[in-house]
């Protein structure tokens, strides 16, 4: 029995847009400088910070874990051998309420590239800020990145322009935001300015600061 042109095109259509179909499953099997090799649907794949493979971004890798992004927004941090499904809903712990201290600065817990460190929330830094010292002791690279100069409160220091994989506070994760070091040890804590701030809606109610991420 032969079949009709129009029923193989059709076959041929749904064959070939199912290869292109977004992944049912994402397992990080091995990880690089960088680079990761992950199970999609099945299929070992060794992807490059930034490579896109069947609608899953690699958004950065390093030896502790990656960061990994689908076609609907959603990023997840998966450590080694960990893996998500593509059922997996935008989290519900996107929200963050913070209370401001007595001299009313909301401080907070975060993270930078997945390495613990604290933040005081400050609309007027235009980028998120951190010292030297703070960036010698999370690891990052600076020292190479384009530099400038910049007036502090008691002198002009070097300032490194630099972006980071992930800056994250609670359930809260932005990846490649932009961030200054300054030599020396200020500020402190890390400033947690508006390249992260632009990605959030935050609305003030009294001592407490609701945070929502936007999608």
């Amino acid at each position: 029995m032969s079949l009709k042109p129009a029923f193989i095109f059709i076959l041929l259509l749904v064959t070939s847009l199912s290869a292109f179909a977004s992944p049912d499953s994402v397992k990080v099997v091995a990880l690089f400088a960088n680079k990761a090799m992950l199970m999609i649907n099945g299929e070992n794949i060794i992807m490059k910070k930034g490579d896109v493979i069947q609608g899953v971004t690699l958004v950065s890798a390093h030896g502790r874990g990656a960061v990994v992004r689908f076609e609907n927004g959603v990023e997840k941090e998966l450590g080694l051998n960990q893996s998500i499904n593509q059922a997996f809903k935008k989290p519900s712990n996107n929200k963050l309420t913070v209370y401001s201290d007595r001299s009313g600065m909301f401080f907070m817990p975060g993270k930078i590239n997945g390495r613990p460190t604290r933040f005081l929330l400050d609309t007027g830094a235009t980028f998120v800020s951190l010292s030297s010292v703070e960036a010698d002791t999370l690891g990052l690279s600076y020292q190479s990145a384009r530099k400038g100069m910049v007036q502090t409160a008691n002198a002009v220091v070097p300032v490194w322009h630099i972006k980071l994989d992930n800056v994250k506070v609670g359930g809260i994760s932005v990846s490649n935001v932009e961030a200054v070091v300054l030599k020396g040890s200020s500020p402190k804590p890390i400033l947690l300015g508006m390249s992260f701030l632009k990605h959030l809606k935050m609305q003030r109610n009294g001592a407490a600061m609701l945070i929502e991420q936007k999608y």
